[in-house]
């Protein structure tokens, strides 16, 4: 008897369904709760591994989304989550400094992924420790 016959083949079968461009209703945002004054930054790179979206993100978005602009917008969504994870991680290794915030659109061209950050306004210290009213 060969080893061949004892190995069965496993399949699958995946469905994967997109946004059609003419359907009316598109739902443009799940939850809408985006502020109006964020300055996106819309980002045209796509990678091939979580890898290289490391390496992309610590190479300029991580810091430029604090300080040159305030959210990213990206269609890819292994960007997306590498963003989410280090803001995250910035907060929680020091004193967290913002909020992370992260949205999706639906459109006809496929998912548009939101992050942004809102900072934290800390309270004003007093010399007597006690909080102000």
């Amino acid at each position: 008897m060969k080893e061949d016959d004892d190995q069965k083949e496993a399949s699958y079968v995946e469905f994967i369904k997109s946004p059609e461009p003419n359907i009316a209703g598109l739902p443009h945002s799940r939850h809408g709760i985006e502020p109006e004054n964020i300055v996106w930054h819309m980002e045209t790179m796509s990678v091939d591994s979580l890898h290289e979206a490391f390496e992309w993100i610590i190479s300029g978005p991580l810091m430029e989304i604090r300080y040159r602009y305030s959210g990213y917008q990206t269609s890819d969504w292994m960007l997306a989550h590498v963003l989410v994870f280090e803001l995250t991680r910035l907060n929680t290794i020091s004193v967290p400094q913002f909020l992370v915030h992260a949205n999706y659109d639906l459109t006809s061209e496929g998912i548009l992924y939101k992050i942004w950050v809102t900072p934290l306004s800390p309270l004003p210290a007093h010399s007597d420790g006690e909080k102000p009213e």
